[in-house]
């Protein structure tokens, strides 16, 4: 098995090849994947679409992955771990979804605000932003 059976056998789990390859997958992408996108990302046997959803609950309530809404029909699902920032654009026209690093996070402010006003300790955040890329814009006309 894969780098991931230690976390899932300390978890109570067992490693499965559609539990590794979930992690794996999702590790290897700077963006949040939907099920259809990560079961198509799968090589050959594909784990039938059952399969996917039934790992993605799983691996969610263990809280290795971490679900998505970015104002779709469908939830998209990306690695999750403590200490990890994340950074998206997301078109509204056509869907297209960009992650970018940003050289330093100037979120600790707000963070710290959290903590003060809740009581939460955060423990990572996913901040996206929503707009039209370019060529949305030049479809609609818009500068």
């Amino acid at each position: 098995m894969g780098k991931h059976t230690e976390t899932l056998r300390r978890m109570g789990r067992t490693s499965t090849r559609g539990r590794e390859g979930i992690l794996r997958i999702l590790e290897e992408t700077s963006i949040p994947l939907s099920p259809k996108d990560i079961r198509e990302r799968f090589p050959e046997p594909k784990p039938d679409t059952a399969t996917v959803y039934r790992n993605l609950s799983l691996l969610s309530s263990l809280g290795l992955v971490r679900s998505v809404a970015l104002h779709e029909r469908c939830r998209r699902y990306e690695a999750a771990g403590e200490g990890i920032h994340r950074h998206r654009v997301v078109c509204r026209g056509c869907g297209r979804i960009e992650a970018f690093q940003v050289t330093t996070c100037h979120l600790a402010g707000i963070e710290a605000d959290i903590r003060r006003r809740f009581g939460f300790k955060v423990t990572d955040h996913s901040l996206e932003f929503f707009g039209s890329c370019p060529e949305c814009r030049k479809k609609e006309g818009a500068k």
